[in-house]
C-alpha cells in the first residue's frame, strides 16, 4: 500500500497513517496474503495444476482487485476454459 485509503498520506508499511491515524493492520494483511495466492498461483502454474491456479489466482484477485491480480486471474480462466469470465476481465 503506498497511500492511506482515508487521507492519502504517504504510508511506509506502518499499521497506523501518520497523519489520521487511521488502522491500516487490515490492509495491509490483506495485501499480504494477496501476495502469497499470487505466488501459489505461479507455482501451480509450474506445476500445470490450472484448477489450482485458478483457485489461487481468484482469492488473489478477491482480496486487491489490482489490474495485475485481474490479469493473472484472466489468464489462469482461460487455462481452465472459463472463457466468458477471461473476457469480463479484460
Amino acid at each position: 500500500m503506498e497511500k492511506c485509503p482515508v487521507c492519502r498520506a504517504a504510508v511506509t508499511h506502518q499499521t497506523t497513517c501518520r497523519r489520521c491515524k487511521t488502522d491500516l493492520s487490515t490492509l495491509l494483511k490483506m495485501e499480504s496474503d494477496a501476495l502469497i495466492y499470487r505466488d501459489q498461483a505461479m507455482e501451480a502454474f509450474k506445476e500445470e495444476n490450472f484448477m489450482q491456479m485458478f483457485e489461487f489466482a481468484k482469492r488473489s484477485a478477491a482480496l486487491v482487485g489490482s489490474p495485475e491480480a485481474r490479469k493473472l486471474l484472466a489468464f489462469a480462466a482461460v487455462l481452465v476454459k472459463r472463457y466468458t469470465l477471461a473476457c469480463k476481465l479484460f
